[in-house]
């Protein structure tokens, strides 16, 4: 009796697998769909778009040949990524409608076919304010009828594509280069209790013969963040974070190359210190646990002074915030940021391709300013701003410039 129940079980939930399978076909037996979501609600693509215009293929199938044609028009829409965004708790913002180009405003399945024929999406390039505003961009997509008696599945009638922002941009050279030091500070920097914080910059140094080269610095009474490439002991490839009385991160990320791009990355939870570089965990330490760390007054970039700084880097994207950015923040961000993300104090992007002043993109905040060997730390307004030799077509891709010149 008890196999003959099983075997009544088993025959029943067979039946009615089928009966939901058949009923699933059935709903779409004569339906319409954007092909690109597999019939799935809330799919999305990725494209990649920087100064040159990129394009993709986007189609419409319908689940049943016809006997007519079927017309159906594809729309920007911005109730289509509204509702993404508030679906998936995302923030993209829409590109404009004057950068996006669709080879036809209507799209047609042929009698007796499933498919349409290709729709080509055209995206123009992203201009330099938009690469520096570091909003995430998408474009959506939402399906209307316009001659078709195949009704649109709904859910699978929208697509949107997210944008990954290819930047380029200018960058400085601080330290030692061409036989003259520069450094960046700011001086101004409001007095700040961190709790919490993350401090993130991109870095590509020509050297790594000595230790000593800070590539940044920020003290406060009993509070100290300072990291440098190389300590006491050689080979000085390595990374030496310092929290002041709360300890040091001794030797890690071993190995670091010269003429590299790296994106480093400290975050402290107050309970954690760690260290990424290009978004990957190199290592966490618990000596800091419990402190409050402290911002008053300056910040200095390549600060070690000339005797130790002896080789040249190029900076950018220096940022301070009040949070602990995830891994996946560090990554999706290294190149940009928005301004007004919540947590983030002080912002240098560091990108004026002229002049010794890095503007500070938050609204209030203090620049940083290029001084050399003669600089005055108490009477920094009698200090010559220099200017520093700067790198252009510093991209996100991975092409451009890769080293120092």
């Amino acid at each position: 009796m008890k196999i003959n129940k099983y075997l009544l079980g088993v025959v029943a939930a067979a039946a009615l697998l089928s009966s939901c399978n058949d009923r699933e076909l059935k709903e779409l037996t004569n339906q319409a769909y954007i092909a690109q979501t597999g019939t799935q609600a809330g799919r999305i693509g990725s494209l990649q778009l920087g100064d040159s215009e990129v394009s993709t293929d986007i189609n419409i199938r319908i689940s049943s040949p016809q006997t007519k044609d079927q017309t159906y028009a594809l729309e920007l829409s911005q109730e289509a990524l509204d509702e993404y965004n508030k679906l998936n708790g995302t923030a993209y913002t829409m590109l404009p409608a004057s950068q996006v180009a669709l080879s036809s405003s209507q799209v047609v399945v042929k009698a007796g076919a499933v498919f349409s024929e290709a729709v080509k999406v055209t995206l123009q390039p992203l201009t330099q304010e938009q690469m520096n505003l570091g909003k995430k961009y998408a474009v959506a997509f939402k399906l209307k009828s316009v001659d078709a008696s195949t009704p649109i599945l709904n859910g699978a009638d929208t697509y949107v594509y997210a944008i990954k922002t290819i930047t380029s941009a200018s960058a400085p050279i601080l330290g030692t280069y061409k036989g003259v030091y520069y450094r960046a500070i700011a001086r101004g920097i409001p007095a700040t209790d961190l709790e919490r914080f993350t401090v993130e910059m991109r870095v590509n140094i020509n050297g790594l013969d000595i230790n000593n080269q800070a590539i940044f610095g920020a003290w406060a009474q009993g509070s100290e963040i300072y990291m440098r490439f190389g300590d006491a002991t050689p080979p000085y490839n390595y990374l030496n974070i310092k929290f002041g009385d709360g300890g040091q991160i001794d030797r890690t990320f071993e190995g670091a190359k010269t003429n590299t791009w790296y994106h480093v990355a400290l975050v402290y939870d107050g309970a954690q210190a760690t260290l990424y570089v290009n978004g990957s965990k190199v290592i966490s330490t618990d000596k800091p646990a419990g402190r409050t760390f402290k911002l008053n007054d300056a910040i200095h970039v390549a600060g070690s002074g000339a005797a130790w700084f002896r080789n040249a880097c190029i900076f950018s994207e220096l940022r301070i915030w009040n949070t602990t950015r995830t891994p996946e923040q560090l990554k999706d961000n290294e190149y940009t940021v928005d301004p007004s993300t919540p947590g983030l104090l002080h912002y240098w992007k560091m990108n004026e391709g002229q002049g010794g002043t890095f503007a500070n993109s938050i609204a209030g905040g203090p620049a940083l300013n290029v001084y050399g060997t003669a600089y005055d730390e108490n009477n920094p307004a009698s200090s010559q701003i220099l200017t520093p030799t700067w790198v252009s077509n510093v991209r996100s891709d991975g092409t451009g410039t890769v080293k120092v010149p």
